[in-house]
């Protein structure tokens, strides 16, 4: 997904789709680059929140998908956690895979 020579992010191709919101919850890995192996290698999970239909992320961190959201939306709605967690949404899988499910 994104990366530099300090840091490499990779997400999942799952995602969670929030249609009242328009945003998509992916899992990720924040990789830090290791010069004695010569490689990115993974360090902390992630949660990433990306628009519909955007490549790019508007925020991450490393927390659930729940606490995620809420810290990214804090100030942004009026919903609380417990509405947040309340909000309709859907499993998307990868191309190929099976039909995404309510």
């Amino acid at each position: 997904m994104e990366s530099d020579e300090d840091y490499q992010i990779v997400i999942s191709g799952w995602q969670v789709y929030i249609p009242e919101l328009g945003l998509n919850l992916h899992e990720g890995i924040y990789c830090n680059y290791d010069e004695e192996e010569g490689g990115y290698l993974p360090d902390f999970a992630i949660t990433v929140v990306k628009e519909e239909g955007q490549d790019e992320w508007l925020y991450f961190e490393q927390d659930g998908f729940l606490i995620t959201l809420a810290n990214y939306l804090h100030g942004k709605t009026d919903l609380d956690l417990g509405q947040l967690g309340q909000l309709s949404c859907f499993i998307r899988m990868p191309d190929g895979s099976l039909p995404a499910e309510e």
